[in-house]
Parts: structure tokens; sequence; C-alpha cells
């Protein structure tokens, strides 16, 4: 018999119970104490990947397996452009970054043509190292890529550019672009020039560009105008203004992608 004024001892479950409830508790008045997961920063994917990509897509039955290697790419402001100059082969699309992945819709050339638009695209960033991603179209645009990142992303070299006044393609097409009036290092270049040689769609045409350099970056932005194209490119210059990117590879390349959502005037130059 309990002796009187004395506490009769909790059975054991009980005691287990009122521990577990006691600990519970605890932690509910002590999570706001606690830090909250730090995000993930997004990456920056900003500069020019060199000649040792790839795209493993699909040829025009959408079944046969077609690699295309020295895929190279720029890569600016959400801007991603991938050249295949060899097979001439051109990626143009935006994009968003959300931590290390990345997502957005491209729009696919082949031999200067447009030949899909907003195709799904969606990545991962390795920042300073890589990107590699997926396609979600049909032919040349079903299938995966990736992107090297260049070594040498320092700055733009103006100098190279004003030295070297005529360039030629590497592919030989398109046609020559000889960036002509490159007078002054020091503000945005002007160039005027002519495409007259090739056998594209665009030999004949004249056009009217202008060059920037992006500050901090291997890059420069660049726009042209192009008209009187009286050769095989009957409506090349329908929609007249194109626009893109260009970088610098070593000291005697110079990468170009121009498009206009129609027509794709892009390639791989070396010094004349």
């Amino acid at each position: 018999m309990p002796q009187p004024h004395q506490r009769t001892p909790l059975p054991p479950l009980r005691l287990m119970l009122l521990a577990v409830f006691t600990l519970a508790l605890a932690g509910c008045f002590h999570s706001d104490d606690d830090p909250a997961p730090v995000p993930v920063p997004d990456a920056n994917p900003t500069g020019y990947y060199t000649n040792s990509g790839f795209v493993d897509v699909k040829a025009g039955d959408n079944s046969t397996q077609r690699l295309v290697q020295n895929i190279q790419g720029m890569v600016h402001n959400g801007q991603l452009m991938l050249l295949g100059d060899a097979e001439h082969l051109t990626y143009v699309g935006t994009f968003t970054v959300t931590g290390n992945d990345l997502s957005g819709t491209v729009t696919v050339y082949e031999a200067d043509v447009m030949v899909q638009k907003d195709v799904p695209l969606s990545g991962v960033i390795t920042e300073g190292s890589k990107i590699t991603g997926t396609l979600g179209g049909s032919g040349v645009a079903n299938g995966t890529f990736q992107l090297d990142y260049a070594t040498d992303n320092g700055p733009v070299d103006m100098a190279m550019v004003a030295r070297l006044l005529s360039w030629e393609p590497v592919a030989q097409s398109p046609p020559d672009i000889p960036f002509l009036s490159v007078s002054d290092i020091a503000v945005p270049i002007p160039n005027v020039g002519t495409a007259t040689s090739g056998n594209n769609i665009f030999e004949g045409c004249n056009f009217n560009g202008r060059m920037e350099p992006i500050a901090g970056t291997h890059l420069y932005t660049v726009s042209v105008t192009m008209d009187n194209c009286n050769g095989m490119g009957t409506g090349v210059d329908t929609i007249p203004t194109y626009t893109g990117l260009i970088s610098v590879r070593g000291t005697d390349r110079l990468i170009l992608v121009l498009t206009n959502g129609a027509y794709d005037f892009s390639g791989e130059y070396k010094e004349q």
C-alpha cells in the first residue's frame, strides 16, 4: 500500500511517452533557431567555348544517329550560340539560369537556312568548365550537346581585330568578310564590306555592320544590315538585320554567329 503523501511511481511506458512528448515539444520551439538552407547562387556561363564540344543528334529520318564534333559556342546575357562550322549547323537560343540549371529554347539553322525554331533546351552549367544539355526537337535538334569553356576567356583583344583587317572562311562558306574600316580600337568599331566570294546564298550581298566589345569578356556584339543581294540569295535581305556575337581564338581565328530568325550567316574565319 502506498504511504500517505507519497506519489505513486509512473509505469515505465508512461515515462517513455512523456520523454518523447517533451523532446518533440522542444523541437517545435527550437525550429526558429535553425538556419535556413543556403540557396545555390546562379552560375555565370558567359564566355567563349572552344572547338572541342559536340552535338549528338539525329539525321533527317530522326532515327539515325548524327554526331557532330568540333562544336564551339558563345554565351552572353541569356544568349546561347553553338556553331558546327564544318557541317554548316548553327544553334541560337535564349535561356534563363536557376542555380546551375539552364532552360530555354533554340532556333536551328542548317546550310544557312532556319530549319526548326522554339526547340526546348535544358542543361547544366559547370561554371568555368562546360555546359551539357538536351535538345527537345527532331532530327538535328533531337539529342544532347556539350560546350567546353575556353581557357583564354580574358578580356577581348581589340588590337588583334584591328591588326587583322581581312578574314577568309576556314570551311570556305560563308563567303569572305573583310572587316575593312578598323581604325580606332578605343571605340566601337564600324565595319563595312562586301561578301564577294563563295557560292552560297549570301554571295554578292553588301553588308554594313558594327562591332562592340563586351567589357571583361572574350566576346563582341555585332549587328549587320544586308542589302543589294544580287546573287543566289534572293530574299536573304527581306529581314535585313542580322545580330549575334563574335569571339577570337588563339592569334588567328575569328568565330562569328549572325542570324535574323530566317537565315544564318555564321562561320569560323582565319587571317587572310
